[in-house]
């Protein structure tokens, strides 16, 4: 079995799916990781934006990858590309689309796993965009061939994997030393404890980690209910024009983009 996660960012999935993760580097899948930028906007420290936090954040990465179990190499299991775009400013364009269907294409996934930009939990331009770019390519794919397609961040989950091993997000979530301190990391375990245990109530009362399985219906993609109509809007304020707010210095002040 091949997984395919689509990140916008490093530790996407380290948040939302790292018991799955583990999971299948335990039954022997191969399972890749493709993350779309590489958060060159992601500190405080304006001395550490761009070329210099993208340094950290890949090594982060690549040492969270490792979390899930390494080769006799000691090189990760989990395979890593990096698209190449800039956080906070990857486009959706047919360009950006071309280019991640090919890789998708390229590496024929029984399952994928993005962001879901529709009933989102997380409207961060670099999810939206993903999560859109995603659930087109798969949506494009020929019928028979189309991997199954599950997506994360989502305020309407309909499929739940149970959790073998919550301590896995704590280790793997840790390695992103640049985002989450060692106390937040702790004062978060259980916040995700509980978080995962109501979410798995559909299923009997046991932690899952929760997606929205798409089916490529008719207006499965609708948002109908007031309570996923008020979580949008409230995630559609949150990050209006995000990108303009962050951005500072530009991406091509930052040396980023060439002229």
């Amino acid at each position: 079995m091949k997984l395919v996660f689509v990140n916008p960012h490093p530790d996407d999935a380290e948040f939302t799916s790292a018991s799955t993760i583990k999971q299948a580097v335990d039954l022997g899948w191969d399972v890749t990781q493709i993350l779309m930028t590489s958060d060159e906007y992601g500190t405080n420290r304006n001395d550490f934006t761009g070329k210099r936090i993208r340094a950290i954040r890949k090594h982060e990465m690549r040492e969270a990858a490792k979390a899930y179990g390494t080769n006799p190499d000691g090189s990760s299991k989990v395979k890593i590309i990096w698209f190449g775009e800039i956080d906070a400013n990857l486009p959706f364009n047919r360009d950006v689309y071309l280019r991640l269907k090919k890789i998708l294409i390229d590496l024929k996934p029984d399952i994928v796993i993005g962001p879901d930009s529709f009933f989102s939990l997380d409207l961060h331009p670099d999810h939206k965009h993903t999560g859109w770019l995603v659930y087109i390519i798969v949506k494009s794919m020929e019928p028979s061939k189309r991997p199954m397609l599950l997506l994360y961040h989502s305020s309407n989950t309909n499929f739940f994997i149970p959790i073998k091993d919550l301590w896995i997000h704590r280790v793997a979530t840790a390695k992103h030393r640049s985002q989450f301190s060692p106390l937040f990391n702790k004062l978060l375990y259980p916040l995700r404890k509980s978080f995962y245990f109501k979410r798995g109530l559909k299923m009997g009362r046991i932690l899952a980690e929760g997606f929205r399985r798409v089916n490529f219906t008719k207006g499965e993609n609708e948002i109908k209910k007031l309570r996923h109509k008020i979580i949008y809007l409230f995630e559609m304020r949150m990050f209006n024009n995000f990108s303009e707010k962050l951005c500072h210095p530009t991406p091509k002040e930052l040396g980023l983009i060439e002229e």
